[in-house]
């Protein structure tokens, strides 16, 4: 769940007030696990502030952000690389050209590891596998590519890529890793309520309380790793072929996620915007399946007002700083790009008498 709790952010704060902007005014939001939210507004409505406060690469003036309960407004973004993944507008944004698409995907799965990616070996071939398979569901003969550069390749192919670099749970390679996600993850909630302005006493309670949860659950997920290990160990001695193997491997790799809940969030910057319509076709669609396998939440800016309608469960409209229009489900199903265009005119008269 991701949670904006009376959030602002003005622009030229400090600077001439006839150049101070006010992109997000006192916002409250909340996007629930799982859900799948397309975002529309005009320029400068606060849909992107919005984006890049929650990703970390801008910080609120005023309001909190809160990661499944843990307060994250004062993370930085690297430190915010391991629960998120994000795609923006322009293509070669996201990969590194001079890099093969495999050295692309094995660096955004490392992001956030305690350990130099460039460390890993690029040679373990299960691993290989695994990519080989994400790709193919593309249909783009991107698995067939995995040794040549990026930079040859076409804008569709690196969207793509990006996507799938940004929609995959980062690998929990070692048992420090997993252990350490979990405890960041369940002692979140507790970590968010000491402030500046708790009670010293009030905050050494909960740092007692951190400290049992991490000591109990340090025992209890290196259990469930070691189990986990022993059955994958076991799949793959007795695997016929790489497919037997992968699917050891994928399932090795879900469990440990699906424990620890810590699914990657995906933000999409007008992912589609720079590509042309059959190619923004496809990865539509393939944004919308890995997101619905895959049970990702999800928060898409779009311009297009008919794919916001069609894609997504939850559609937001935000105008000045404040968002205008919040519906989903049945009542998102039935909206039209008439009602949404109606809607923006409207909120355009009413700014102009104000």
């Amino acid at each position: 769940m991701i949670e904006l709790k009376n959030v602002t952010k003005v622009f030229n704060l400090t600077g001439n007030e006839l150049d101070r902007r006010v992109a997000l005014d006192h916002v409250n939001l909340t996007i629930n696990d799982g859900e799948f939210v397309t975002i529309i507004g005009s320029n400068g409505s606060g849909k992107s502030t919005t984006m890049n406060i929650i990703s970390g690469s801008l910080f609120p003036d005023e309001g909190r952000v809160i990661l499944s309960g843990m307060d994250i407004t004062d993370m930085k973004e690297h430190q915010r690389a391991k629960y998120f993944g994000r795609v923006f507008q322009d293509p070669m944004m996201g990969t590194t050209a001079e890099m093969s698409c495999l050295e692309n995907l094995e660096i955004a799965y490392r992001r956030g590891k305690f350990h130099s990616p460039i460390k890993w070996g690029f040679s373990n071939n299960i691993v290989k596998l695994y990519y080989k398979r994400l790709l193919s569901e593309f249909s783009l003969g991107l698995e067939d590519r995995l040794n040549q550069k990026v930079g040859v390749m076409s804008g569709g192919q690196r969207q793509a890529l990006t996507l799938l670099m940004a929609a995959t749970d980062p690998r929990l390679d070692t048992k420090a890793e997993f252990i350490k996600m979990y405890l960041d993850v369940h002692t979140g909630e507790l970590r968010a309520k000491i402030t500046k302005d708790t009670p010293k006493e009030e905050k050494q309670r909960i740092r007692k309380e951190i400290q049992q949860i991490r000591s109990k659950g340090r025992k209890v997920t290196e259990a469930f790793y070691d189990e986990r290990l022993e059955e994958y160990k076991k799949a793959l001695a007795v695997a016929k072929n790489d497919d037997e193997k992968l699917d050891a491997y994928i399932a090795f790799g879900n469990a440990l996620h699906e424990y620890n809940q810590d699914r990657r969030i995906l933000l999409l910057d007008e992912h589609t915007a720079a590509l042309d319509p059959k190619t923004a076709k496809k990865v539509l669609d393939l944004t919308d399946k890995i997101v619905r396998d895959n049970k990702l939440t999800t928060f898409m800016i779009t311009h297009n007002m008919r794919d916001a309608i069609t894609y997504g469960d939850r559609l937001i409209m935000f105008h000045s700083g404040h968002i205008i229009y919040d519906v989903r489900g049945e009542e998102k199903k039935k909206l039209t790009v008439e009602k949404l265009l109606k809607l923006f005119n409207e909120a355009d008269e009413l700014a102009e008498l104000d």
